[in-house]
């Protein structure tokens, strides 16, 4: 689970399940909020001239495996899928062997205020179905959503 500060994620809790993934997250680690999954879900509820002005049209964006957006206007191509299904998806943009999906945590307001990714390794991805892996990370977000006083 992570949060967004600037144009940065901040990991705030992690679990791992029963086999281990190796992760470029950690518990207070900071990371492009481009390159995941998490922070594309926390970027894309933003006013549209609030990701201008952290993402100025024209300027490159550091990749971390040379995968994923690298100008503002790929970015906000993903940051329109977000919007339109409510999930973020990362296939090897912040560690080649590992694809993320995630899912917005919202407060009792309903306003999102960090985001749950599940994580698994890219060679697993293609052996459980999309969709499970989807409903893995909304179902996460929503136990945590609730917790927060979100209803209905």
């Amino acid at each position: 689970m992570a949060v967004r500060e600037a144009t940065e994620v901040i990991y705030v809790a992690r679990a791992d399940g029963s086999r281990s993934v190796r992760m470029v997250s950690a518990v207070g680690r900071r990371l492009p909020a481009h390159c995941t999954a998490v922070g594309k879900l926390l970027l894309a509820p933003l006013p549209d001239t609030e990701i201008d002005a952290l993402y100025p049209p024209g300027v490159a964006l550091a990749r971390m495996t040379g995968r994923g957006p690298d100008r503002p206007e790929a970015l906000w191509q993903e940051l329109v899928r977000v919007r339109e299904t409510g999930l973020a998806h990362e296939h090897g943009e912040s560690n080649l062997d590992v694809v993320c999906v995630a899912a917005p945590v919202r407060d009792g307001t309903g306003a999102v205020v960090a985001a749950l990714s599940v994580s698994v390794p890219a060679h697993r991805w293609g052996a459980t179905p999309r969709p499970r892996w989807e409903r893995w990370a909304r179902d996460g977000a929503d136990a945590l959503s609730t917790a927060l006083g979100l209803r209905g």
